[in-house]
Parts: C-alpha cells; sequence; structure tokens
C-alpha cells in the first residue's frame, strides 16, 4: 500500500510541473504552424464566443486583413484563449491553443500567456507555446476586441 501512495505522489508532482516556464521573447508572435513558417499579423477576438466569459475567444493570423470582419480562409492559423484580465497564466486544459489549417486542429496545452494590457479595443501580450517540431510560437500581440 505504501508503494501505491508514493507512486501516486510522485504521480501527482509530476503533473503539477507541467507547463512551460520559458520566457516570450520581445518580437512578434512567430514560429512554425503545420510545419509552415509563420509571423503574426492580423488577430480579433470572436465577438459572440468572448461574451460573458472570463477569457477572449480569439484568431491569429499570418495575414493581414480588417479585424472583425471576414477572415482568411484555408491558411493556418491559430485559436487562442486569451484570458480577459493582465497576468502571466500557465495554459493548460482550460486555458489553451489551438494551431488549425484546413480541417486539422491540434490543441496545445503547454505553453505560457501574458496578457499586457486590455481596452476597450484591443487586447496585448504575449505567449509561448508548442504542441509538436511543427507546431511552435513565441512573441507578442496585438489583437482587436470585437464588438
Amino acid at each position: 500500500m505504501t508503494t501505491k501512495l508514493s507512486f501516486l505522489a510522485l504521480s501527482l508532482a509530476a503533473l503539477v510541473g507541467c507547463g512551460t516556464s520559458q520566457d516570450i521573447v520581445a518580437t512578434p508572435l512567430a514560429g512554425t504552424v503545420f510545419g509552415q513558417d509563420w509571423t503574426f499579423m492580423t488577430g480579433n477576438t470572436d465577438m459572440f464566443l468572448s461574451e460573458g466569459e472570463d477569457d477572449f475567444f480569439a484568431t491569429f493570423y499570418a495575414e493581414s486583413f480588417t479585424p472583425c470582419g471576414s477572415e482568411p480562409f484555408g491558411v493556418p492559423s491559430l485559436i487562442v484563449s486569451i484570458p480577459k484580465t493582465p497576468g502571466d497564466y500557465e495554459m493548460g486544459l482550460q486555458l489553451n491553443m489551438t494551431y488549425t489549417f484546413m480541417s486539422d486542429n491540434k490543441i496545445a496545452t503547454d505553453g505560457r500567456i501574458v496578457v499586457d494590457t486590455v481596452t476597450a479595443t484591443k487586447v496585448t501580450g504575449g505567449l509561448v507555446s508548442e504542441y509538436d517540431g511543427d507546431n511552435s510560437v513565441n512573441g507578442q500581440f496585438e489583437a482587436t476586441i470585437c464588438q
């Protein structure tokens, strides 16, 4: 019985240590998404999916477009859960990010997001996340809050 309890305690300690304490670089958010070089250009929140929640439902693109209008289709992008309160957050099951391309989605729970500012129209911060060798990003973002 003692061996089982010791194993359980070690397993729980290992889970608590999951996540990343990686530094977020001061450059624009960039990396690879589905094995393609990717650099953040435009991001916006979804008004309907963000309403009444603790987090913004945001989509980030390596494409330029007018936020809160028609978003690009068929390009690698990120769906990010961004807390509405400034702070430093570890990603996990409730706070995660999805690497997406066409109908393929890879949900990353390993990472960190820092929210610097939240205004009526913008949310700024930085994040670092890795799903696998083909899907990892690190850097700063500014997303438009759609209303």
